[in-house]
């Protein structure tokens, strides 16, 4: 019977092949992040100091914190919106029947085909700006990238099961278009990736708070801040990621299941 790990062995070595065959896309993970921070600076400056950002983000590093956020955002946009793709094209080539028909439950195969890009995206980002945090910090620099991606690997747990559960509304809505791209800008907006949260309205605050995004974030703005943070707020930001990721995941599964069973009772597939 073909498991999870099958399943992830398999798309992992696709995004392998993917990113081989495709070394313009694999630059562009590289260089994104310089420009991202170049583009911010640059517009800032417009309008005040990076010391008053700095001051506003209450972080002691503020390009080390761009940079890190701009590996949060690309990291959730690469997981969010593979999954809604992946619905979408093998729907358009005829291959999503035959996926849902296999063995292995719907749930597993869309989180494990999503998990590739959830350890792959990540890790080529930080690999990226980690020359940038050890010229500008040192080796502390480079350790705090190294904490931060650990938290990106534990934000991305939930961040799954959130992507499941779009993904699922495609299957539903029978929607050609991706979802995912729909929701991606608003998700970055109340995360708070460039910018505190309070600065938001009170309910797209509490929106940010249920997004596991957020959560990330948070501790990329505090390990910008400390070298060595509190050990309670560090923990707290890890119970709280833990239990999204079973909260999400379970619900992405559920979810899935009655869509599948909604979908196969229709006779879609």
């Amino acid at each position: 019977m073909t498991g999870w790990f099958d399943i992830f062995r398999a798309y992992l070595f696709a995004d392998m092949c993917w990113y081989k065959n495709n070394r313009w896309l694999l630059f562009y993970h590289f260089i994104w992040p310089y420009l991202m921070v170049a583009l911010i600076l640059g517009f800032g400056s417009l309008f005040g100091s990076i010391e008053s950002y700095s001051e506003r983000l209450g972080v002691s590093s503020p390009i080390l914190f761009l940079l890190s956020s701009t590996v949060v955002a690309m990291s959730s946009i690469s997981i969010v919106s593979s999954l809604a793709e992946f619905v979408i094209e093998n729907r358009w080539s005829g291959t999503l029947p035959y996926i849902m028909l296999t063995p292995a439950e719907t749930p597993i195969i869309f989180i494990a085909a999503g998990l590739p890009d959830a350890i792959i995206s990540p890790l080529i980002t930080v690999a990226a700006i980690l020359p940038a945090a050890l010229y500008l910090e040192g080796i502390s620099g480079g350790i705090r990238i190294l904490t931060i991606l650990i938290f990106i690997f534990l934000g991305m747990l939930p961040l799954l099961g959130l992507s499941a559960l779009i993904a699922s509304l495609t299957l539903i809505a029978k929607e050609e278009s991706n979802i995912g791209q729909i929701i991606i800008p608003f998700l970055l907006l109340v995360s708070g990736v460039y910018y505190p949260l309070e600065i938001l309205p009170s309910i797209l605050q509490f929106i940010g708070r249920i997004m596991p995004v957020a959560y990330v974030v948070e501790a990329t703005r505090l390990f910008s801040k400390y070298t060595i943070p509190e050990i309670r707020l560090v923990l707290i930001l890890i119970y709280t990621l833990t239990v999204m990721t079973i909260a999400y995941n379970l619900l992405a599964s559920l979810t899935l299941k009655r869509a599948d069973r909604a979908l196969r009772g229709k006779g879609v597939i």
